[in-house]
C-alpha cells in the first residue's frame, strides 16, 4: 500500500524471519519498486524508475505493467525514486530508509495517469465493489490522502482518509490504509481494528485480507491466517502475495506437504519473482526430509529468480554442497 503497501515488504521480511537457518547479509539489500495507479492497477506502458540518493541518480531501471523494478543498495541508507513515463505524471518520492538489517526492501510509488480531454482514466480490473461509485468528494480526499502519504505526511494523510471515510462509509481502501498508518505508528490493535473495518465495509476488498493475515502470521495465529488469505485466494486465485503468504503459514506451522503445494502454486502465477524467497523455505525443508534433488532444484529456482539477492552467495554454497552429495 503505499498500497498493497506493506504487501510485499512485510512478506519478506517474514520469509526472512521463519527461515530454518539465517544466511548472513553481504550489507547489500535487495530494494523492489512497484509501480501502481492509486486504485492499485498496474499500468500497461514503459515505464522509468530512477533510484536517487542525497547526491543524485544513481541507477535507472525500466519496467512493463506490474513488473517490479529491482536495485541493489546498502542497508542503513536513504533514498527517494523518480517516476515517469507516457500517459503517466512524473512523481519524486520522499526520501526512504533502508533498515541496516534487511536483506530484501520493497516500495509501492503510485502514480497519477495523464488524461487527455474528455477521457477518464481507466478502471483496475481489481477494483472492488465498493469503489465502483465513490462519491466525488470521497475520492478527492482519497487522492489528497494519497498524495500525503506518498510524500510521509502520515497525519496529514490520515486526515484526509478520515473525511473520505465521513463522505462514504464503505470506503475499504481509506480503512486499510489507516491501518497502515497505524502499522508504522506500532499501534498494532489500531490497525488490527481498521484492517477488519476495511473487510466489513467491502468483502471483495482483498489488499486488507492480505494485512490482517500477515498480523496473524506475526501473532502465531495460523489457523486465522489461513482462513483469510484462503477466501482472499478464492475471490482472486492470480494474486502471488497471497499465495506466497499462504505458503509461509504453512511453513511456519510445520505443515509442509501443504506449503511445499503452494510454493509451487506460488512459482505458476505471473509476476512471482519478489516471492523468490519461498523457494529457499521449500528447499530447507526438503533438505531436512532427505529430498537432496528436489531441494536442489529450489534452491536452483531461487537463484534464477534472484542471482544478485545478498542470500545468493550463501545459496550457492548449500547448492553445491548438495550437489557434491555433502548435506550439512
Amino acid at each position: 500500500m503505499i498500497a498493497r503497501f506493506l504487501t510485499s515488504v512485510l512478506v519478506l521480511l517474514v520469509f526472512s524471519s521463519i527461515l530454518v537457518a539465517q544466511t548472513e547479509s553481504s550489507g547489500n539489500c535487495d530494494l523492489i519498486v512497484r509501480v501502481r495507479t492509486s486504485d492499485e492497477a498496474s499500468i500497461e506502458a514503459p515505464i522509468q524508475v530512477d533510484l536517487l540518493d542525497a547526491q543524485g541518480r544513481i541507477a535507472t531501471a525500466h519496467i512493463v505493467g506490474s513488473e517490479p523494478a529491482q536495485f541493489r543498495v546498502n542497508n542503513g541508507r536513504t533514498y527517494r525514486l523518480t517516476v515517469s513515463g507516457i500517459g503517466i505524471e512524473t512523481i519524486t518520492t520522499s526520501y526512504f530508509g533502508v533498515n541496516v538489517l534487511e536483506m530484501s526492501h520493497t516500495e509501492t510509488v503510485h502514480v497519477k495517469l495523464e488524461k487527455t480531454a474528455g477521457e477518464s482514466a481507466p478502471g483496475s480490473p481489481t477494483i472492488s465493489v465498493s469503489e465502483l461509485n465513490i462519491p466525488r468528494k470521497a475520492s478527492g480526499e482519497m487522492n489528497k490522502g494519497m498524495d500525503a502519504y506518498s510524500k510521509g505526511d502520515l497525519e496529514k494523510a490520515a486526515a484526509h482518509f478520515e473525511k473520505a471515510i465521513a463522505e462514504y462509509s464503505r470506503y475499504a481502501r481509506a480503512y486499510d490504509l489507516l491501518g497502515a498508518i497505524a502499522i508504522k505508528g506500532s499501534n498494532r490493535t489500531k490497525a488490527r481494528e481498521l484492517f477488519s473495518k476495511s473487510i466489513q465495509a467491502d468483502g471483495t476488498f482483498l489488499p486488507a485480507y492480505l494485512d490482517l493475515a500477515r498480523m496473524d502470521l506475526q501473532d502465531q495465529d495460523y489457523a486465522a491466517s489461513e482462513s483469510l488469505l484462503a477466501k482472499a485466494i478464492a475471490m482472486n486465485p492470480l494474486m502471488p502475495d497471497a499465495v506466497a503468504l499462504l505458503a509461509t503459514t504453512e511453513f511456519a506451522n510445520k505443515e509442509y506437504d501443504r506449503a511445499l503445494a503452494d510454493v509451487e502454486r506460488t512459482h505458476a502465477l505471473p509476476n512471482h519473482e519478489p516471492f523468490a524467497e519461498v523457494h529457499i523455505m521449500a528447499a530447507k525443508v526438503l533438505r531436512l526430509q532427505n529430498r537432496p534433488n528436489a531441494a536442489i532444484a529450489q534452491f536452483q529456482l531461487f537463484l534464477i529468480e534472484k542471482p544478485d539477492s545478498p542470500q545468493a552467495e550463501s545459496i550457492r554454497e548449500a547448492l553445491a554442497s548438495l550437489q557434491a552429495g555433502q548435506h550439512p
